[in-house]
């Protein structure tokens, strides 16, 4: 005991004296000051920023289920964090009721056909609440609204509707090989067709080849007496040309000469038509009179041959005809 006393002692000198230790217990306190100011700083900087210290409104939506939705996940309207899920919760109707705390300078943004929607960060990220939609120029929903929920579809759904619509596709596509490799279906048949033609095309082409050889060989033989005959015809047709450019005219002035007189004969024609014509218009009258007198005449000779070779001298040596002669229309 006097041992400590006597320790305790020269400690309590040295406090005394040393300078190193005067203030320390404002110093200590000082500092614990200090630190819990900077800690309750902070803290009011990061509920500030979460929006902690911030009026907020409540709003509310009804969900079928509540997978993939917890308290305190947050609500975003155009990508930005505007508040928080305050509570989830199970109805009496087993629906899922769900309790939005949304900043009080967003709420002009939402409006009352504004839609709540269940979205999830990437692939495998956090689910958020995303408030999407609405009329810009309806009024905004008031504090304690009811906004619809749509829910989104999740890796399940996604992957039941890919098969549902990837099925028809693969069955298509499972036909179409099918008909594809049908020995008797139209495909193998048109490229056996197909070779067929190839091979026809090949030895149409060989045929095409030889013909054309013997068209060379045949135009390197003939083509050059071709040339000089055409050569000699166009002689031929020079000549003939310059003895018609000498002769041409002499054959226009004869054939001017022929003109000329078939025109004055023409001229002639037509008058002496004109006459007949005139001849004929002044005789028509006339021939009535002339058919019956020449008619009276043809009868009157008759009777006087009748009588005649009625006639005893003449009866012996005039025979009778054997048919009578023709009856003038005007003795009818």
């Amino acid at each position: 005991m006097l041992r400590n006393s006597s320790y305790r002692a020269p400690m309590k000198l040295l406090r005394d004296s040393d300078p190193r230790f005067q203030w320390l217990s404002w110093r200590v306190g000082a500092f614990v000051g200090s630190a819990v100011m900077l800690v309750l700083i902070v803290i009011g900087l990061l509920g500030l920023k979460q929006g902690y210290f911030v009026p907020k409104s409540r709003l509310h939506f009804v969900a079928e289920n509540g997978a993939g939705m917890v308290a305190g996940m947050q609500i975003r309207l155009s990508g930005f964090k505007i508040g928080v899920v305050d509570s989830v919760a199970l109805n009496d109707q087993a629906k899922v009721d769900v309790e939005l705390l949304v900043e009080e300078r967003y709420m002009k943004w939402i409006k009352p056909d504004s839609t709540a929607l269940l979205q999830q960060e990437g692939l495998l990220g956090d689910n958020f609440i995303e408030i999407a939609g609405g009329s810009p120029n309806a009024k905004p929903v008031d504090d304690g609204a009811t906004l619809t929920f749509a829910p989104s579809l999740g890796l399940s759904e996604i992957a039941l509707d890919l098969r549902q619509r990837a099925i028809p596709i693969i069955d298509s596509v499972q036909g179409t090989l099918d008909y594809l490799n049908d020995p008797q279906g139209d495909l193998r048949g048109t490229v056996a067709n197909v070779r067929k033609l190839t091979e026809e095309l090949h030895a149409t082409r060989a045929a095409v080849d030889k013909l054309l050889q013997n068209l060379d060989r045949v135009t390197g033989e003939q083509v050059p007496q071709v040339m000089a005959r055409t050569e000699a015809t166009m002689a031929r047709a020079e000549r003939i040309a310059g003895e018609l450019e000498v002769r041409l005219p002499s054959v226009m002035d004869k054939l001017d000469g022929t003109l000329a007189q078939a025109q004055g004969a023409a001229s002639e024609a037509n008058a002496a038509a004109g006459t007949v014509r005139r001849a004929l218009d002044e005789a028509a009258p006339r021939l009535p009179s002339l058919v019956r007198n020449a008619d009276d005449l043809v009868s009157g000779g008759r009777d006087a041959l009748d009588g005649a070779s009625r006639s005893w001298p003449l009866k012996l040596w005039m025979t009778a005809p054997e048919a009578t002669a023709p009856v003038a229309p005007s003795r009818e």
